[in-house]
């Protein structure tokens, strides 16, 4: 079997499933996407789905505040257009973010917080614990004090995923699922192979001018090419999934946790961050931690029925910044390394890298995350 597409996605995530997307919309070209499992199955099924570019400021560097920013402005046009074509709806909301302390050290970090977080939100607003209240009746009344962050909100990554591939097929995109790239090879006259297995073991071998690696956690894992790896690492991601009525409007940050309400119920808790390897076993520390986490800010979620641990993995590279854009490699790009900003990210990356990849130029926006610099830092570190 051998499918032709003018360009190959390598993984069927939040972040290669907006790209086909970008792609196809934009112009007539054939796209194919290689998913190892099912789409939106990786990274993207386990993560909560946080739209905050301004409350991650305090640990990002500035590039990536800038391309966090320019993203989520992107987001209510893409969910508009997705959900069009798609007829699925995705969860999509800007009702903002809340950020509480509930201990008296936990004062302190928020002062710590506000201050960080004030360059980049102009609107946000320092609230009393009677003014969190007001906005959040349901929140604990150990709550002292927070900060309100307006503009941010979340998307569910599931539903995201599912109408991103529902929108691809529509578009004309070729999903092939449960097939594992084995192997990205430079071909003859300008043309570069991506081979594969599927799910019964057949070889497939699929022609293409571009190839875009965007596989998370998994692009330089059993996948040999032409290009190393630049330091490409799991981080173990625990989340615990709760149903029962919609308890929270805004998105609810502590120094501990995090809590995501959605329209249908599902209280989302969140997340570990953990260096174990592809180790994917929920573990009781972790779920016990996230529970007290959540019971302590908002005491109702202990009638709530337990639904699930998500486990998942980021993509990291050393410096925690992503990589986007062409490699030396002619017609081969990167789309790795978002850490824990994967789902923020996905429409920016996915518009910029279209640029670069139809214009065979790097945009000024994503020129600070190029592949080649993530090379030759890790080869640094190994000299």
């Amino acid at each position: 079997m051998r499918p032709r597409g003018d360009t190959v996605i390598v993984g069927g995530g939040v972040i290669g499933l907006a790209l086909a997307f970008e792609l196809l919309r934009r112009e007539a070209r054939r796209v194919v996407v290689v998913e190892r499992a099912r789409p939106g199955s990786g990274a993207t099924r386990a993560a909560g789905g946080m739209l905050a570019p301004v409350s991650e400021a305090e640990t990002e560097d500035a590039d990536t505040i800038a391309l966090g920013l320019d993203s989520l402005s992107r987001y209510p046009q893409v969910v508009e257009d997705v959900e069009r074509i798609a007829s699925i709806p995705t969860g999509f909301d800007v009702s903002g973010t809340l950020w509480v302390a509930c201990r008296r050290d936990d004062r302190a970090e928020i002062d710590r917080c506000a201050a960080a977080l004030a360059p980049h939100g102009p609107g946000i607003e320092r609230l009393s614990g009677e003014a969190v209240r007001r906005l959040e009746p349901r929140l604990s009344g150990r709550v002292e004090s927070g900060i309100r962050v307006p503009g941010e909100g979340q998307i569910d990554p599931r539903r995201f995923a599912a109408a991103l591939a529902r929108a691809v097929a529509v578009l004309g995109g070729r999903i092939l699922s449960d097939t594992a790239v084995t192997a990205i090879e430079g071909g003859s006259s300008g043309c570069l192979t991506v081979r594969a297995r599927d799910s019964a073991g057949a070889s497939l071998r699929v022609d293409a001018t571009e190839v875009v690696l965007a596989a998370g956690a998994w692009s330089f894992r059993d996948i040999t090419g032409p290009i190393a790896d630049p330091g490409l690492r799991p981080i173990k991601g625990q989340l615990v999934r709760l149903r029962g009525p919609r308890l929270l409007r805004h998105v609810v940050r502590t120094p501990r946790t995090y809590l995501l309400s959605r329209a249908d119920g599902e209280l989302l808790v969140g997340a570990t961050v953990e260096e174990m390897g592809f180790d994917d076993r929920p573990t009781a520390g972790a779920i016990v931690e996230l529970l007290r986490g959540a019971w302590e800010v908002l005491p109702s979620t202990e009638d709530l029925a337990f639904v699930e641990t998500s486990v998942g993995f980021r993509s990291a590279l050393d410096d925690h910044r992503p990589r986007i854009g062409p490699t030396k490699v002619e017609g081969l790009f990167l789309a790795v390394g978002h850490y824990r900003n994967g789902v923020l990210l996905a429409p920016a990356t996915a518009a910029y890298l279209a640029d670069a990849i139809v214009d065979r130029r790097t945009p000024a926006a994503i020129a600070p995350f190029e592949p080649e610099r993530a090379i030759q830092s890790a080869r640094s570190v190994e000299a």
